[in-house]
């Protein structure tokens, strides 16, 4: 996994991946994810991790919403898991209701994903610098639906982290 940061927007939110999307990243998300290797989630943030500290450094992490059962199955949240060296307080503000998976859909599928990701109690953050995580960002419908949702308790700041970014299509 070579780091290669890009910062960018989704719908005017800052944003920042640390990571292309590409497959020596891919296999090591699938150890983590699908083999259940929890002991890999440190080292996607090992040689970034201070720097993050210090640029997100009062901010409190919304990791994005996974889907109970997978959790369960699992037996860890992932997107907890990947963030967690950062030391920050974690907001588990958001659900996802249904099983809605987004590597197996297509675009017009993908943007359905706001059907299925709720707050789980609606808070005032007014005050609060927000840092909306997750692990992948492809075609940015769950970081919208979820920074749309986040956005509506009124942070102080809001921003967005990602550990991996898709190319952009030619």
């Amino acid at each position: 996994m070579e780091p290669e940061q890009e910062t960018f927007k989704v719908d005017g939110i800052k944003a920042m991946s640390l990571y292309p999307y590409e497959e020596g990243f891919r296999s090591q998300l699938y150890a983590l994810k699908g083999a259940k290797d929890i002991e890999l989630a440190p080292t996607f943030l090992y040689f970034q991790k201070s720097l993050l500290r210090a640029l997100y450094l009062g901010y409190k992490i919304v990791p994005a919403p996974s889907y109970i059962g997978h959790d369960q199955a699992r037996g860890f949240n992932h997107v907890v898991e990947l963030f967690r060296p950062l030391g920050l307080e974690m907001l588990e503000l958001l659900d996802k209701t249904s099983d809605h998976k987004q590597a197996d859909s297509t675009i017009e599928e993908r943007s359905k994903v706001k059907d299925v990701i709720v707050l789980k109690k609606k808070i005032d953050l007014s005050g609060k610098k927000i840092l909306f995580v997750d692990d992948v960002f492809t075609t940015g419908a769950t970081a919208k639906a979820c920074l749309t949702l986040i956005a509506s308790c009124h942070p102080k700041r809001l921003k967005a982290l990602f550990l991996a970014k898709t190319a952009k299509p030619n």
